[in-house]
Formats: structure tokens, sequence, C-alpha cells
């Protein structure tokens, strides 16, 4: 008998080439999405750039006017922008560029340098509205409507939509529940993943001056009210969608009832939509290593090799700035760490891949397996396919001395234990690539 496994690879990446910025500036940034606004404060140790006061009072201002676009660059990269995509993922698709982040940036408001007491700090606060990354990706020239059409549920005229989806939401497809994160175009689908709304709905000039949904965390209407009016259709969230945790599911219900009326598709025209968040998803001030737009075109590029090779196995993905490359149905003779023949091949391509990233990195091999209440056994057993796996790419010229192993047996699900599919997507193996 055949037991399936699927191999999923994390890749942490820093940047190959890092910007050089002049000893002691820092910055640190927040995306205020409550008030749609990027907050970013940006220091600078005098003593340490070599600065003192009052004669280069002049110099340091320059100094953070220099350096501001490439301080930011890189928080500004890591926004949210859909359900897939951070800014710098398209940045490496060239659906954007470079140029068009940094004229983002330097046409922000920056205020005059604030000094510390000690007469030893700059400070400088720098602001940019989230509503002029968003027009980047506004391209269209008129809205169109949604083509899910509803089945009879009664509805009325509302004045505009408001969801709640503050909370754990069950994640699509997934065995979890997670929080919704804010990002610059959510989309909402139905519980039948229907596309009920996303930024091509919306007026583009509507979309470029207010964007396609206000978020917030509270309740209190009056705090929104000239967004949704004083009869807007209530809407709880009955999940989450997307690899960000971006899109919000509701009820077919709920859904009809939006598009039963030409009055309430007006409102997706519009915008006229509030989703209601919890509020530590709404100022995002990411606690994982930032990285520069080299990391999106390492990503890019890996995404692509597999794709060229493996398109129906391998999903490619990078929340939190980690590549993350899952290959499912490789195969293990049953209760054995012995991969079957015809898994070769596979295994090949991911030793070819792991050479791509260079030799500055090293490997930590996680094994897993299904839940059959045998926890000491079902140990030992994904410890030694993980050791495995690690001795078949070291075949292919992954050096030992960079590889780890570790085996978790059931306790770290991914799918329910129910049917035998769920319980192969719980064999699996991961593999975490760091630089050194």
């Amino acid at each position: 008998m055949k037991n399936s496994l699927s191999l999923t690879v994390f890749i942490l990446l820093a940047s190959a080439f890092c910007y050089s910025y002049p000893s002691g500036m820092e910055s640190q940034t927040v995306q205020n999405w409550e008030t749609a606004q990027v907050d970013s404060k940006i220091t600078i140790d005098l003593h340490k750039s070599g600065l003192y006061l009052p004669t280069d009072r002049n110099a340091a201002i320059r100094l953070i006017q220099q350096n501001r676009s490439s301080l930011l660059k890189n928080a500004y990269l890591s926004i949210l922008v859909d359900s897939s995509h951070r800014i710098g993922n398209y940045l490496a698709e060239e659906r954007i560029s470079l140029t068009d982040i940094n004229t983002v940036i330097n046409n922000g408001k920056s205020t005059a340098p604030v000094l510390s007491q000690e007469l030893q700090t700059a400070i400088v606060y720098h602001q940019n509205p989230l509503q002029e990354l968003a027009n980047l990706f506004v391209k269209h020239n008129a809205p169109y409507t949604p083509s899910f059409f509803p089945l009879g549920t009664a509805s009325k005229v509302y004045t505009g939509i408001l969801i709640d989806a503050r909370g754990q939401l069950p994640v699509h497809g997934e065995y979890s529940s997670e929080q919704l994160n804010p990002c610059l175009f959510p989309k909402i689908w139905n519980k039948n993943m229907n596309l009920i709304y996303e930024k091509n709905i919306v007026d583009p000039g509507r979309a470029k001056k207010h964007g396609i949904v206000l978020y917030t965390g509270t309740l209190d209407e009056s705090m929104y009210r000239d967004r949704i009016g004083t009869e807007p259709l209530r809407i709880i969230a009955r999940g989450v969608f997307g690899d960000n945790r971006t899109d919000p599911i509701i009820s077919n219900e709920d859904a009809e009832r939006i598009l039963a009326k030409s009055e309430n598709i007006e409102l997706l025209r519009q915008g006229k939509i509030v989703i209601v968040c919890d509020k530590d998803t709404l100022q995002v001030s990411p606690t994982y290593p930032l990285v520069d737009e080299q990391f999106y075109f390492v990503y890019r590029d890996i995404e692509k090799f597999f794709l060229d090779r493996e398109p129906e196995s391998i999903v490619v993905k990078a929340p939190k700035n980690i590549i993350k490359i899952t290959m499912y149905d490789i195969r293990f003779v049953a209760d054995s760490p012995e991969i079957l023949p015809d898994e070769t091949g596979r295994i090949d391509v991911i030793a070819e891949a792991l050479k791509k990233v260079g030799p500055n990195t090293h490997f930590l091999i996680e094994g897993h397996t299904a839940n059959l209440n045998r926890p000491e056994g079902e140990r030992i057993l994904s410890l030694r396919r993980a050791d495995k796996i690690a001795e078949e790419l070291a075949k292919r010229g992954i050096e030992a001395n960079r590889m780890q192993t570790a085996g978790y047996g059931a306790t770290r699900p991914i799918a329910p234990n129910d049917t035998a599919e769920n319980r192969a997507k719980n064999r699996r193996v991961e593999i975490t690539i760091m630089r050194d």
C-alpha cells in the first residue's frame, strides 16, 4: 500500500544586495488601516553620523531627505495589495516599478526634524496615504457587474454594506481559523466561492478617490455614516479566503440580497462598503524581517522554476516574507521511510531548486505524519522520513552538514484526520531554508 506525502519547502532569504545606509540612521513604519495612512518615524543618531549641532543641522536634514525613500522602501514593499500579493510581488512581476514606489514616498508629508533633549538624535515623522499606493493598481476604465445571479432571495434597497469580520474565521480550503487582514483590494465571496466584489467592479474615479472599502475597528456606525448611510445591509462574515487572509466570505443569502436589486449593485460600483476588523489587525508593524526587492525577484524566479516543471503538484507562496514551496503526493512505502522509485524525479527537482538559493544557506527538514493513534511510532516514522529526504538530497549534491532534521509525528496537522485524502495532506516533510 502506498502512502502519499506532501513536501513543503520554506525558504527564508535575506537580500543579496542590501542598501548601505549612513551610520546611525533607522526607520520604523506602521500601516494604519483605520486612518488609511502609512506612518513612519525616521531617526538619525547625529554623533554616529559624524554630525554635530548646531553647525550640522542642515546637513542632518539633507541626509534624511536623501535616504528617506531607501529607508522606507522595504516597509512599503511589504504592504498587502490583495489575497495573494504584496507590493513587492507586483514589483517583481513588473506590474509597477521601483520608481513608482519612490515617487509615492517622496510625495508624502514629512515634519521638520525634532531634536531629542540631549541634542543627540534628530527625528522626522513621515506620512503617506495608502490610497496613493492603491492608485498605482487602478487601471480599468469602466466598472463591470458581477456575473453571479441571485436565485430569488427577498431583498430591499440598502444604503451601504457593513461586514463584521472580527474574530477567528474559518480559512477556506484549509484546516485553520485566522483573523482577516486588511489590504488595498479585498475581494468578497459567497459560501459557494462565487466572486461578489473586487476592485474592477468599482467605478475607477471612485476607487481612486475613496478606495474600494473602508476599514474600521468599531461598530459605531456614526463614525462612517457618510460611507454606508443609515440603512446598511449588516453582514456577519462566515469565513476568510486567500494566502494573505484578506477576503471575507459571506453567506449565499447575503450575497443574493446585494445582487437582487440594481440599487444595491450600485453600492458596489460606488465602493460603499465598510469592513469591521479586529483592532490589532488595523495597525501593522511587521514583526518578521523586512526584505528588499531582491527577495521578491528571487521568489518570482523560484515560482517560475517550479511552474515550468511541475505545474500540477507544486505551489509557491511567500507568507510573511518567507518563500513557501509545497509539493504534494510524494509517496513512501507504507509505514516506512523508503521513497517509491517513481518519485526520484521529484526529489531531483527539489535538489535543483535548493541549489539555486546559493551556498550561504542551511536547511531544517521536518517530518509529519497522519494520526493513527500511535504517537511515539508516528514521531519516530516522521523523523526517519525527514532523515531519508536529507539522505536523498545529499546524494544530489546538497551538503549533509547544511541539513538538520526533526520529526513531529501527528502533532501539527494541516487538515482533519477524517478521510484518506486529508490524512495524505498531513503526511508531509517541511524544509526551512535560511541564509547563514
